[in-house]
């Protein structure tokens, strides 16, 4: 087997065909993973230090191919150096983008990826680079790539999803107090005369993505967070909404925007990025409103997979009750002092496991 390893900026520009045509072969899953969700986010947040995104960034995307020099799999790393109450330093490897908006991560590969072969990627990370661990987060529970019933590997979260078949058979699913909130709220849009439109936007133009960004504020109101507030992340979602499959479903009041979904569509899944809604216009439910009428044009599309995100939000499990789990993996570094940052981490993985694994029980028991 041999290893490319990709560690300047310009390596990562050369090597764009080569990991798009890939993605397409394997028809990789994980949006996130995707050539162009990660070189876009090297580009706005590789060379940010601080603790959120880690400091001193280098990229170490390992690229292995068999012995006939065919592309066996990428592993899109990078080494972070993490700072522990400003006084403690240690290096680890992370997926890149990980630190920010990720979905699923995971390697670029086949689903029979061997296990030698996966252990010769970790092999030469632990021969080549010099680091005090290996975290790496948000593995679907789908992967075949990770064990995930090890004792290094705990749930992290999980995003509530959908397998499309039928609108009409997925709508006539929902539960009743569901379908009763849907009826009432078109009833109160129709009784206070108000002109309702629906529209699906394929493109984001400027004036859309200003539109999006105000209706987002209205986050605020609740005590939410709205992703658009700094300026480097609005600057992230606006190339990443332009390069991309964009779509955006959207429900107008009187020609006003009041409730919109932004999708990216990827190996003929969606992805919900973003929602929101006015909260000046609560009363009609609009965020139940926006979610099935996305959903509805998932199955008009006829795509495979209707993601809405991370997290599990109950206004999400009102749509369905199915829920992929997303992992973190922890490996030893090759440092003395590795071993105890290792103990460390786990045992707050654990912690965090624990608390998210009760949240999900209660909100879908098993």
């Amino acid at each position: 087997m041999k290893i490319k390893v990709i560690t300047t900026d310009n390596e990562f520009d050369s090597v764009k065909n080569e990991w798009m045509d890939f993605e397409k072969k394997v028809d990789n899953k994980n949006i996130t993973s995707s050539y162009l969700w990660q070189r876009t986010w090297w580009k706005h947040f590789g060379h940010i230090d601080n603790d959120q995104y880690g400091y001193n960034k280098k990229l170490s995307i390992i690229f292995l191919y068999n012995d006939n020099n065919e592309l066996l799999a990428i592993a899109p790393f990078c080494i972070v150096k993490r700072k522990i109450k400003k006084i403690f330093n240690y290096t680890i490897v992370e997926f890149i983008a990980q630190q920010w908006g990720a979905t699923y991560l995971d390697f670029i590969s086949s689903d029979n990826l061997s296990k030698n072969e996966i252990d010769h990627i970790f092999n030469w990370l632990k021969k080549n680079r010099k680091y005090d661990l290996i975290h790496l987060r948000y593995i679907p529970e789908f992967t075949s790539n990770f064990d995930l019933k090890s004792e290094n590997a705990t749930v992290l979260s999980g995003c509530p999803e959908i397998q499309i078949l039928d609108y009409n058979y997925i709508s006539n699913n929902y539960s009743k107090h569901l379908k009763q909130n849907i009826r009432t709220a078109y009833n109160k849009i129709s009784k206070n005369n108000i002109n309702a439109e629906k529209i699906v936007e394929n493109q984001c133009t400027n004036e859309l993505f200003l539109s999006i960004v105000n209706v987002s504020k209205s986050k605020l109101n609740d005590g939410k967070h709205s992703v658009y507030l700094h300026n480097i992340n609005d600057k992230f979602l606006n190339d990443i909404y332009n390069i991309m499959k964009f779509n955006c479903v959207q429900i107008y009041f009187n020609n006003n925007l009041v409730a919109y979904r932004v999708n990216l569509i990827y190996n003929n899944r969606k992805f919900c990025i973003d929602a929101s809604f006015d909260r000046n216009y609560r009363k009609y439910d609009l965020g139940a409103l926006s979610i099935d009428y996305n959903i509805e044009d998932s199955c008009n599309k006829n795509l495979t997979y209707h993601c809405m995100g991370t997290g599990i939000d109950l206004y999400k499990l009102k749509f369905t009750k199915k829920v992929c789990k997303i992992y973190n993996i922890l490996y030893k570094g090759n440092t003395i002092k590795g071993y105890y940052i290792y103990k460390k981490k786990l045992m707050i993985n654990k912690q965090k496991e624990e608390i998210f694994l009760k949240e999900l029980n209660e909100k879908i028991p098993s």
